[in-house]
């Protein structure tokens, strides 16, 4: 007798056949990594406390670099808008045309 398809298990999908995602970890396991890496860090010595903390000051500066370029990206924008609606004409034109022909 043929089984039903209640009997069967649920079905994949058909493009991709492995094994099912484990779930997210819990909100104590983060906690519990924290812990480790803390532990790891203070076995390790001061040594490693001051590089991690160098490379993490070198992390922001590089951020605050990005955000700074951003800044100035953003700043010659507003003052390109700032001369057009003054009516002062800018040394390039904003429209430039495209012959397609």
């Amino acid at each position: 007798m043929a089984e039903s398809r209640e009997d069967q298990p649920p079905e994949h999908d058909v493009f991709y056949d492995g094994p099912e995602p484990e779930p997210p970890p819990d909100a104590g396991s983060a906690g519990a990594a924290a812990d480790v890496l803390v532990n790891a860090l203070l076995e390790a010595g001061p040594e490693a406390a001051d590089h991690l903390l160098k490379a993490a000051q070198e992390l922001l500066l590089a951020a605050k670099a990005v955000v700074d370029a951003g800044e100035r990206v953003v700043e010659g924008h507003r003052s390109g808008a700032r001369s057009e609606s003054d009516g002062g004409e800018t040394s390039e034109p904003r429209v430039r045309r495209i012959d397609l022909a």
